[in-house]
């Protein structure tokens, strides 16, 4: 088991379709797991002897595997990244225990001592991504502030996104636009638009035209 010291984890993003993950545990918490992980196209597999029902739909739907095993180190050899969600502390200690000599990087559900990363609390909307993090002392307070940057993140910050990403790839890759100082223009520029108002009340297609029209503008 992992000792007492404070572990500081680094916060990242990554592309977990390029690495299959196992997560082990049948229940609610795996469920939960499961279902957030769907989210991001990740090829998943399901470790249990049991499993509850909403696993099974899934299982039915083809977006997850399923091995109805007990835990054994056999199952883990070929994933890069593994979550652990077994109510059964003496199993999580194994399963630790097992990645450590693999190299395998864990996330145990609610035991922060065992991870080798936690997973932040997530405020989603399409293309922008929120992430709250108490490095794992009160993920509960993490939560807590996640529910208010949900009110202040609203739906059509969606397309808000949207645009500016498309703005940023016109910008980026136009040789009109190569002057730092351009560019520097143009950002200020698009902050200045009140995108919230534009959208509610003429629509995405005229708010992507005050966009181009920007651009034109530079």
């Amino acid at each position: 088991m992992k000792t007492n010291k404070i572990s500081k984890f680094y916060p990242i993003l990554i592309d977990l379709q390029k690495f299959p993950c196992l997560v082990i545990g049948g229940g609610q918490v795996a469920l939960r797991k499961v279902q957030s992980l769907i989210l991001y196209n990740v090829k998943i597999t399901v470790l249990s002897p049991k499993i509850c029902k909403s696993l099974k739909e899934l299982i039915k739907a083809n977006k997850i595997k399923i091995i109805l095993k007990p835990y054994s180190k056999e199952y883990i050899k070929n994933y890069k990244i593994i979550f652990c969600a077994t109510d059964n502390p003496k199993i999580s200690e194994q399963v630790h225990n097992d990645c450590e000599q693999q190299n395998i990087l864990l996330n145990v559900a609610d035991v922060p001592n065992l991870c080798d990363f936690i997973l932040p609390a997530v405020v989603k909307r399409k293309n922008l991504t929120i992430s709250v993090s108490s490095q794992g002392r009160a993920p509960f307070f993490a939560k807590e502030i996640r529910k208010k940057l949900d009110h202040i993140f609203p739906s059509y910050y969606e397309d808000i996104i949207d645009l500016a990403g498309n703005f940023r790839s016109i910008l980026m890759n136009s040789k009109k636009y190569n002057s730092p100082k351009i560019k520097e223009t143009a950002f200020i520029k698009f902050f200045m638009i009140d995108w919230k108002k534009v959208l509610n009340t003429e629509g995405k297609k005229k708010a992507n035209e005050y966009m181009l029209y920007l651009l034109n503008d530079l």
